[in-house]
């Protein structure tokens, strides 16, 4: 009986073990997989932590990169920019250098051309009353010669004013009227138009556009001829003044040279003016310039100088006839008339200089059909003194023609003598 006790005892204490160990098992085992789970868990949440970092420090990369590239492109641009700016401004600079030197000799050059231009327009006024709209340009460029201007009596006393107080302050030595408010008016009124001529220009020193020039005054230069400068009053669009030089260039550089003349030259400007104005006034006298040279002369108008004075206003019509051809010419080509399509660029460029060409060729022909030189140099030759006159005056050689011209008309020049002497037939010249 106790046996059997004891051996269900034992079974049961067996039994109650392994329960004890089955739970603790279980107990074990739940608890690995609860450590397993928080492993698990904070494996990911490392591999999270990690992933987000990786991928701020990636778009810190990235941002950094994007930075440092576009501080290189800001850097580059910059350096180019700066390269640019350099070109660019040696290239103005060295166009700066040159462009008052470019200016003085167009203007020569263009007065040169515009001399022959100029007296064919005065004819045309004289005879038609008007001048020819081929011409137009050459008055625009030269507007104190312009005829029409000298239609206005107050300008023409202005001009006999001037005259006469210039005229008598260098006769008598007394150039400080020259400067009295009367007379720096008087040359501003009779000058004005060339003196405006830079209206409009921007003056890169002053940073602004040059709104209106008067004439203040002449400026002594120390030098053995006595030249003297023109003082000019410009008024700018803001509203500032500043007087200053008239250079020969008319630009605003600092290389620009002042413009000077002697007093010589500066009264056979106004001599110039002087005489066209008197030209307006009593034309009859300029008709009969001619005949009163003959009479001081002791000569009679012959058919000969009858027929050439003919055939010179053949050829001065014939040369303003040329002269709108070409104006017209010029003008369908900048307004693309009678072409499909207008012209632009260097076609334009080329258009324009076969005008040019043709109407040089046809002015050759013209001057070869009338007997006229159109040759620049030979032009240029004459007025040296390298071309020999012969006299078709008995007992009078060519000099002596050249002075009685210029003593019946003390304002005639030598070579306005010559060509006029020429004209009538009193001169020929040795080719």
């Amino acid at each position: 009986m106790a046996g059997a006790f004891v051996d269900g005892a034992l079974k049961g204490f067996n039994m109650m073990e392994r329960h004890q160990s089955r739970q603790f098992n279980e107990q074990r085992l739940s608890d690995l997989d609860k450590r397993n789970e928080e492993r698990y868990q904070q494996e990911q949440m490392r591999r999270a932590d990690l992933d987000k970092q990786r991928k701020a420090e990636r778009a810190e990369d990235v941002a950094f990169r994007n930075q440092q590239a576009k501080l290189n492109n800001e850097h580059r641009n910059a350096t180019l920019r700066s390269m640019n700016d350099y070109r660019n401004k040696s290239i103005e600079q060295r166009a700066a250098e040159t462009t008052w030197q470019q200016n003085y000799q167009t203007q020569q050059d263009t007065w040169k051309k515009d001399q022959g231009d100029i007296a064919l327009g005065w004819q045309a006024f004289r005879e038609y009353g008007k001048v020819p709209e081929a011409l137009e340009e050459v008055f625009k460029r030269n507007p104190t010669k312009d005829p029409r201007r000298y239609t206005d009596p107050a300008l023409r006393e202005s001009v006999k004013q001037l005259h006469s107080v210039m005229g008598e302050a260098i006769k008598t030595g007394q150039l400080s009227k020259v400067n009295e408010p009367d007379s720096i008016k008087l040359f501003n009124n009779v000058f004005k138009e060339k003196i405006n001529s830079s209206v409009g220009h921007f003056d890169k020193l002053v940073g602004a556009k040059i709104a209106d020039v008067n004439f203040a005054g002449f400026v002594p230069v120390e030098d053995k001829e006595g030249r003297v400068a023109l003082a000019l009053e410009v008024t700018y669009e803001n509203g500032s003044k500043e007087v200053k030089p008239m250079t020969k260039g008319r630009t605003s550089q600092s290389d620009d040279p002042v413009l000077t003349f002697t007093p010589k030259e500066l009264i056979g400007t106004i001599n110039s003016a002087a005489t066209m104005a008197d030209m307006m006034e009593r034309p009859e006298y300029y008709d009969r310039l001619g005949m009163q040279l003959n009479a001081n002369m002791g000569i009679r108008t012959s058919p000969q100088s009858k027929a050439n004075d003919a055939k010179e206003a053949e050829y001065r019509k014939a040369k303003m006839q040329l002269l709108e051809s070409k104006a017209k010419a010029l003008a369908d080509v900048e307004s693309g008339k009678g072409a499909p399509i207008p012209l632009e660029g260097e076609a334009k460029e080329q258009a324009i200089a076969g005008v040019e060409t043709q109407f040089q060729k046809q002015m050759e022909q013209l001057d070869s059909i009338y007997g006229k030189s159109s040759s620049p140099e030979k032009s240029n030759k004459k007025q040296a003194g390298t071309v020999k006159y012969t006299s078709h005056i008995d007992g009078v050689d060519a000099k002596g023609v050249i002075a009685k011209f210029m003593e019946a008309n003390k304002n005639l020049s030598e070579q306005q003598a010559i060509q006029i002497a020429i004209q009538q037939g009193y001169l020929s010249n040795e080719q």
